[in-house]
């Protein structure tokens, strides 16, 4: 037991250079990529601004007796069903915006 005792005492040779911890390696190239992902994800949200303009664009008929605003035609033909169902829809061309 002795002998096994001094062998284990013996220190590396000195033509090796001391390492790093493998796991603060790792985590400071994790740690730049998750803030590379994060500004890029930031960049997204911020270039993408108001859907206001988007909404106007989309919605392009509209109820002339309630003056609701709908996609298309076949969205108000099911609204005068529903919400006017004493009244006629008009044609599509009497709705366009």
């Amino acid at each position: 037991q002795v002998a096994r005792a001094a062998v284990r005492a013996v220190a590396a040779p000195a033509f090796f250079p001391p390492i790093a911890p493998v796991s603060d390696m790792v985590r400071g190239h994790a740690k730049e990529e998750a803030q590379k992902k994060n500004a890029a994800k930031q960049a997204a949200m911020n270039k993408g601004g108001s859907q206001m303009e988007a909404r106007k664009a989309g919605l392009k008929v509209t109820c002339p007796a309630c003056k609701s605003p709908m996609t298309n035609y076949k969205c108000l033909v099911q609204h005068y069903e529903s919400k006017h169902p004493k009244e006629t829809c008009p044609s599509e061309e009497a709705c366009s915006a």
